[in-house]
């Protein structure tokens, strides 16, 4: 399990990157007029922390994506802590693969939920053989 947050400066700094302007990311008085409590954190940035936990945790280090598929369920808001469980579902030791089911979660709602599958990389001379 992992914990995170998102702050105004992951926002700010994912809208300039991504150039996605949608003001439900960043207008809180528009997010307000379509029921939302404050500003939504992009969906991107949760993908984000599926990248970091493949990437440093499960699997691990080495790992490559081969597939992830989140599902949302309900919004994340900028300042709330959330946290992200991974469960291996199948791992083949041979191959080095792993698929694992996702659930992202935050004051008692499910944010999201899915499936990630991943591989360790093969050691740089394993790639020219």
């Amino acid at each position: 399990m992992a914990r995170f947050t998102v702050h105004d400066s992951d926002m700010k700094a994912f809208q300039r990157i991504s150039g996605d302007t949608n003001p439900l990311h960043h207008d809180a008085d528009f997010a307000a007029r379509r029921g939302f409590p404050g500003v939504v954190v992009y969906g991107g940035l949760i993908l984000a922390q599926v990248s970091r936990l493949l990437g440093t945790e499960l699997p691990g280090y080495g790992c490559v994506w081969r597939a992830v598929t989140l599902r949302f369920r309900s919004p994340l808001f900028v300042d709330e802590q959330a946290e992200l469980s991974a469960t291996v579902i199948h791992a083949n030791d041979e191959l080095g693969t792993f698929e694992l089911k996702l659930s992202v979660t935050a004051a008692g709602r499910r944010i999201a939920e899915g499936e990630a599958s991943a591989q360790q990389a093969c050691e740089r001379e394993d790639l020219h053989a």
